[in-house]
């Protein structure tokens, strides 16, 4: 990562003077002495001490998506003009390095008339969104714009470890404390609650705001009796506002064809005791634009193996001008990919690609059907069971080998099929281990069950 001791890495020496130029004999000697360090290596070890300065002329970052070298540059401390030693260079590098937003960092510099150059090579390491979940009293900008003013390179991420992550900890603990606000900030890497993957989760521990009112702007999320009120009379959660938004609120909308509804960011009014320095409740605000309600128009559907028109249709459920049901549509879907699955398509993939038509109010829809190998019945392994018991499985095993892989079979067998074969006998098992074990080149797949 760095230039440890005396060894050279990637770096040409420069000719430290040209003609005409003169210098003070303090910059002069300055220089030389970064200039030999990189031009005699054995004979700096022995010569020159450790601790030799030069101006910095300019620094380059490159490698980085995620910072500008601005930002950097504060970060590292090697603004130009700045007076450093190679020990300081290296100790900015090892600051950088130790950030946890980096998988890697390398530098490499150079002696100029103008002073020393240097030039980082940075790889960005992966980071999580992070998600303020117990702040009421800020905003995301507000809070944001403290990290930064604290000297932390923030872009609404954080790293998975480093000195970063407790640097924005502490710079968000310092706002809490300016405000008077008691309380611990932890922090932890959770499921995303609106998206795949993970987010990194920060929180007040100590200090709960329970909330008294759940208000919607929307009329139709005011008022449709399906969404159940597990928000009111619990601590607010950011996080757990945006699962309930997810799982309870967005369905009503999609439902009915709002497939674009938008949910804003929570409005959060406090309240509670006048006589104390800090509100102790609050009611949250959820602002909702439904958008457009689409209808359900034409499907393009594009498939090596297509199916039979009247059974696809049948499987989607769709009908031509209702509206576009996207829990509908979504089970539809789920029919199609089983239906291929019970044909031995184990890796099929539905894509399925809206086409917005707002002046209409209507979508098309064009599905690719990738439907890969189809398999056929290998080997049935079973293992846990008696032989008695084996030859009574077998002889109610329904798909023989080399017939085509029946998925839904299987499933339906593993879940429940297998027990009713037993359930008039003394065998018994907690539950069924399976595994797929599917052959490419073959074509094959092989089922083993574990009775445990």
């Amino acid at each position: 990562m760095a230039l440890p001791g005396c060894q050279r890495r990637g770096v040409r020496p420069q000719n430290r003077r040209r003609g005409g130029i003169k210098l003070p004999l303090p910059a002069l000697l300055g220089f030389v002495l970064l200039g030999l360090e990189l031009f005699l290596p054995s004979l700096l070890c022995a010569q020159v001490p450790a601790d030799a300065t030069a101006k910095v002329a300019a620094v380059v970052f490159t490698g980085s998506k995620r910072f500008s070298g601005d930002e950097l540059a504060r970060t590292a401390g090697l603004a130009p003009g700045t007076v450093v030693s190679r020990k300081q260079i290296q100790a900015a590098a090892d600051r950088l390095s130790g950030l946890g937003w980096f998988s890697e960092v390398s530098y490499k510099f150079k002696t100029t008339a103008k002073g020393v150059e240097i030039d980082f090579t940075l790889h960005d390491a992966p980071s999580a969104p992070l998600w303020f979940d117990y702040f009421p009293w800020f905003t995301d900008a507000e809070l944001g714009a403290a990290i930064r003013a604290a000297g932390v390179p923030y872009d609404g991420t954080a790293p998975e470890s480093g000195t970063a992550l407790d640097a924005i900890r502490e710079a968000v603990a310092g706002l809490l404390k300016a405000h008077h606000i008691p309380g611990e900030v932890e922090g932890e890497m959770v499921p995303a609650p609106t998206t795949e993957g993970m987010v990194e989760r920060f929180r007040v521990v100590g200090t709960e705001l329970p909330v008294t009112g759940l208000e919607f702007s929307d009329v139709i999320a005011r008022k449709d009796p399906q969404i159940v009120d597990t928000v009111t009379g619990k601590p607010y959660s950011r996080y757990m506002l945006a699962i309930f938004l997810v799982e309870q609120v967005r369905p009503v909308y999609t439902s009915r064809g709002y497939l674009r509804v938008k949910f804003g960011d929570p409005v959060i009014l406090f309240a509670g005791d006048p006589t104390k320095a800090l509100a102790n409740e609050v009611t949250v605000r959820v602002p909702i634009e439904p958008g457009v309600q689409y209808h359900w128009g034409e499907v393009t559907w594009k498939s090596d193996v297509p199916l039979n028109e009247e059974l696809r249709e049948a499987l989607l459920g769709m009908t031509p001008g209702e509206p576009a049901d996207g829990m509908k549509m979504q089970a539809g879907w789920d029919r199609i990919t089983r239906e291929y699955q019970k044909r031995g398509y184990l890796d099929v993939k539905i894509n399925p690609a809206l086409e917005y038509n707002d002046a209409e109010a209507r979508i098309a829809c064009t599905v690719e059907v990738a439907t890969g190998i189809q398999y056929r019945m290998g080997q049935l392994v079973l293992t846990g069971l008696s032989l008695t018991a084996e030859r009574q499985l077998l002889a109610n095993w329904k798909i023989a080998r080399g017939d085509i892989f029946d998925k839904i079979y299987y499933d339906d067998f593993v879940n429940g099929g297998a027990r009713k074969v037993f359930q008039n006998t003394p065998v018994h098992f907690l539950r069924i281990g399976h595994l797929l074990r599917p052959n490419a080149e073959t074509k094959t797949v092989d089922v083993l069950l574990d009775f445990q």
